[in-house]
C-alpha cells in the first residue's frame, strides 16, 4: 500500500540528500528557494520510505523523488499524485531524469521557463575598472536599498534577509550605487555559489552588468568554488551578459501543465 504524508522539510533530510546527489548537475537556487517555503510529502509503500515530493507555496510541483527499487512503480506514483493533490504545473530542470520523465508522461503542454548555466570558462572578460570599489552590503544599507526598482529585490524580507547574510556585494563608484552582485551558497555542505546581478538604472548600458558577474566568477574562481547562474528565459539582457562572461549552456528549467 502506498501513502503520502504530509512532513516537516527537515524529515526529508536523508531522502534529499539522496536526490540532490542523483542530479547531474548542480541544484538551481530558484528551487532551493520554493522548497524552502513549500509543502512536503513523504511517499510510502508498506510503512518504508521510498520517495518524497514538494509544492511550492502557489501549488507548483518543484521536486519528486524515488528510491531506485520504485522506478517501475514510477507512472503508478505520480498519477495518484497528481490526482489526490490536484497538481496542475510543475517547473523540472532538465537534467533531473525521473521528475523529467515522468512530467513528459502526464503532461497536457510545456514550456521553457528557466535557462540554467552550469558550465563556463576560467576567462575573466572584465577585471574591476580603477575607481570602482566592491563591499558587503550590511544591515545599515537597506534603506537605500529598498529605494530602488524592484528588480533588485523579489520583497523586503528577501533582501533583509541577502543582506543579513552577507549574500549581496555593492559595487561602487565616487560615492554612487553602481550596482549589486549575489554570490549565494546554493546548499550549506557544497561549495557551488549562485551569481547574480542588479545595474542601477542610472549606470546601464554601460557594460557594468558584465562587470559585475565576472568579478563574482572571479571571486568563486579564486576561493575554488563553483559559480553557477540562471535566469528567466525571456530575460534576453541577462542571457547575454552570462555569455558573455564565459558561461555556457545546455539545460533549462521546464514548465509542464497536467
Amino acid at each position: 500500500m502506498t501513502e503520502f504524508k504530509n512532513v516537516p522539510l527537515a524529515s526529508l533530510r536523508d531522502l534529499r540528500e539522496r536526490y540532490l546527489a542523483s542530479l547531474r548537475y548542480p541544484q538551481e537556487l530558484h528551487c532551493e528557494w520554493l522548497v524552502a517555503k513549500g509543502a512536503c510529502f513523504v511517499i510510502e509503500a508498506d510503512g518504508e520510505r521510498v520517495g518524497y515530493f514538494i509544492c511550492s507555496e502557489d501549488g507548483q510541483l518543484v521536486e519528486f523523488y524515488l528510491l531506485d527499487k520504485m522506478f517501475a512503480r514510477k507512472e503508478e506514483i505520480f498519477g495518484r499524485m497528481l490526482e489526490e493533490f490536484q497538481i496542475k504545473s510543475a517547473f523540472c530542470k532538465s537534467f533531473d531524469d525521473l521528475f523529467m520523465t515522468c512530467c513528459h508522461t502526464f503532461c497536457r503542454s510545456c514550456k521553457i521557463g528557466g535557462i540554467l548555466f552550469r558550465f563556463f570558462t576560467d576567462e575573466i572578460v572584465m577585471p574591476l575598472p580603477d575607481g570602482v570599489t566592491v563591499r558587503k552590503a550590511k544591515e545599515i544599507d537597506i534603506p537605500l536599498l529598498l529605494t530602488h526598482d524592484s528588480d533588485l529585490y523579489e520583497s523586503p524580507e528577501e533582501l533583509n534577509y541577502t543582506v543579513s547574510n552577507r549574500m549581496i556585494l555593492m559595487y561602487e563608484k565616487g560615492g554612487a550605487l553602481i550596482g549589486c552582485g549575489y554570490l549565494i551558497r546554493v546548499l550549506p555542505d557544497k561549495d557551488i555559489f549562485d551569481v547574480g546581478m542588479w545595474v542601477n538604472p542610472a549606470f546601464r548600458r554601460q557594460g557594468y552588468a558584465v562587470m559585475i558577474i565576472s568579478h563574482l566568477k572571479e571571486t568563486c574562481l579564486k576561493a575554488g568554488y563553483m559559480p553557477v547562474a540562471g535566469c528567466a528565459a525571456d530575460n534576453v539582457a541577462s542571457r547575454r551578459t552570462l555569455e558573455q562572461c564565459g558561461f555556457m549552456t545546455k539545460h533549462c528549467a521546464v514548465v509542464f501543465e497536467f
